[in-house]
């Protein structure tokens, strides 16, 4: 790793730390380049912005959730798959609550940022079934709007979320 991927990671990693200890909305750049001890500039020389420090954070640890979740995954089915991931996703949305709500009320109106994620997901959906781009589209919303319930509601717990979107997904009349 170079001396640069470092410094980066040692970035990411102070403020992943920072962002738990405090809070994001606690935790300035300043307060990371501080504890990183590099300059300010250096980690916006990294990072455009507090958000992507916390974008990068996340995606690291949620490509290694969908990784552990896509080595388990015994479905045949769309919904089944989609279920599969829920409940490996639920826990970790949930777990990091106020992170979750932060980005995915910035990534909502950035959707050009998050659509190629997206376009795997649904492809990883349908590709070996009977299911289509418009059944994917279908699951996928559901799954956002029962996670965006549960990050807005502390007292549900990510069985109850899974439940919840397993019983809408019930309703859908997808092929196997």
């Amino acid at each position: 790793m170079s001396k640069k991927e470092q410094t980066k990671q040692l970035i990411l990693t102070t403020a992943w730390l920072l962002f738990k200890e405090n809070g994001y909305q606690n935790t300035s750049t300043r307060d990371i380049a501080m504890a990183s001890g590099v300059a300010n500039g250096t980690v916006f020389s990294h990072f455009k912005s507090k958000i992507d420090i916390l974008k990068a954070g996340f995606s690291d640890q949620l490509d290694e959730v969908l990784l552990n979740a896509s080595k388990k995954d015994k479905s045949h089915t769309a919904i089944e798959r989609m279920s599969h991931y829920a409940k490996a996703l639920y826990p970790f949305y949930l777990s990091q609550r106020e992170f979750s709500r932060e980005l995915l009320g910035t990534i909502m109106w950035q959707h050009s940022e998050l659509a190629p994620q997206l376009a795997r997901f649904k492809h990883q959906l349908i590709h070996d079934n009977n299911a289509n781009a418009h059944h994917a589209d279908v699951i996928i919303d559901l799954y956002f709007m029962t996670l965006l319930y549960g990050l807005n509601h502390p007292e549900i717990n990510e069985n109850e979320l899974v439940t919840q979107l397993e019983k809408k997904l019930s309703l859908l009349n997808v092929p196997n």
